[in-house]
Parts: C-alpha cells; sequence; structure tokens
C-alpha cells in the first residue's frame, strides 16, 4: 500500500498550506474506501450461497450494484475532482503576485461536502453489507452445528 506524505516542496501560505494538507488526507482516505471495497468485492461471493430468500437475494442485488457504483464511478470522479484540486493548489504555490484562491476555495468547500455525504453514505452501505453477511454467517454455522450433530 502507497504511504501519503504530508510534506511538501512549497512554501505555502497557511490557508493554502491547510487545504493542501486536506487533500492529502482525502487522498488516504479514498485509498482506504478503495481498499475497503476490494475487501467486500472478495467477501460476498464467500457468504453467498447463504442467502436464500428472495429478500434477501434483493438486499445482495442492491449491495452489488452499489458496490459497483463505488467502485467504477463514485471514487474515480472524487479522484478525478480531487486530482484537479491538487493542481490547481499547486498553481496557486507558484509565487506571483496577485492570485485569487476564491475558486480552490469553493472548490474545496464542494469537496468537503461531497466528501462528508459519502463518508456517511459509505458507513450505512457498510452496516447493509454486514447485516446481509451477518444473515449468511448464522445460516453457515447453523448448518455447520447440525452437520456435526448428524455424525
Amino acid at each position: 500500500m502507497a504511504t501519503l506524505t504530508t510534506t511538501t516542496r512549497y512554501l505555502l501560505p497557511p490557508g493554502l498550506h491547510e487545504l493542501h494538507k486536506q487533500v492529502l488526507e482525502w487522498e488516504s482516505t479514498l485509498g482506504l474506501w478503495k481498499e475497503e471495497l476490494g475487501f467486500f468485492s472478495r467477501l460476498i461471493p464467500k457468504y453467498r450461497q447463504e442467502l436464500r430468500t428472495r429478500t434477501q437475494m434483493q438486499e445482495l442485488n442492491h449491495v452489488r450494484f452499489l458496490l459497483d457504483y463505488y467502485e467504477n464511478e463514485l471514487i474515480p470522479l472524487l479522484e478525478t475532482r480531487l486530482s484537479a484540486q491538487k493542481a490547481h493548489l499547486r498553481t496557486l504555490m507558484e509565487p506571483r503576485l496577485l492570485q485569487d484562491e476564491s475558486t480552490a476555495r469553493n472548490t474545496q468547500a464542494l469537496l468537503a461536502d461531497q466528501f462528508s455525504a459519502f463518508e456517511k453514505e459509505f458507513a450505512c452501505f457498510r452496516d447493509e453489507l454486514f447485516a446481509l453477511l451477518e444473515k449468511a454467517v448464522s445460516r453457515h454455522k447453523g448448518q455447520g452445528r447440525m452437520h456435526m450433530q448428524m455424525q
């Protein structure tokens, strides 16, 4: 796993330093989310057989849809926006007489809202997935007990 550092080659004004630090934190968060999504993608097939009811299958399909959406659309979109913001901050770090930071600050605020909203959504997704897998695990354990009793 790649590690991110908060060191920089630029001498940043205090405000830009905080924006830059926040971007680095978001990059780290995106990396964690990507790892979690990969883990969930590998975990689902292990317990898929244990989900038998129509409701459980609908929940599984919903979870798979969200997983696909997060992995293939939302996370890459956030990465693209974050990369653009990082590039914009880089241009602001170059020494110039007058620079307007308002666009960068507005973009940063928008990104903060998007990351906050996805963080809440992702927590709900995790809870939904774990509840579904808990049903599968309990069914799997129940079958293991029955098998042991029969022997």
